[in-house]
């Protein structure tokens, strides 16, 4: 079955937002560490943010959402 153009752009826009979801974990691991609480609570939001889109394309384009 052929892709559509539209797939074939998101499909790798959303394997980025996976990734940029990913390192923000990883960044928000190592920033609690030091304490700095309004720059981990910005990087939350940051990251719902992303979450949020992630599960949005999923629904688009899968029907259902997976974890990111």
């Amino acid at each position: 079955m052929p892709k559509s153009a539209e797939e074939h752009v998101m499909k790798p826009y959303l394997r980025k937002l996976m990734r940029e979801h990913r390192a923000l974990n990883k960044l928000i691991d190592t920033t609690k560490t030091f304490g700095a609480q309004s720059q981990v609570r910005d990087m939350k939001r940051i990251r719902l943010r992303l979450k949020d889109k992630i599960a949005a394309l999923q629904r688009h384009y899968y029907g259902r959402t997976r974890t990111a």
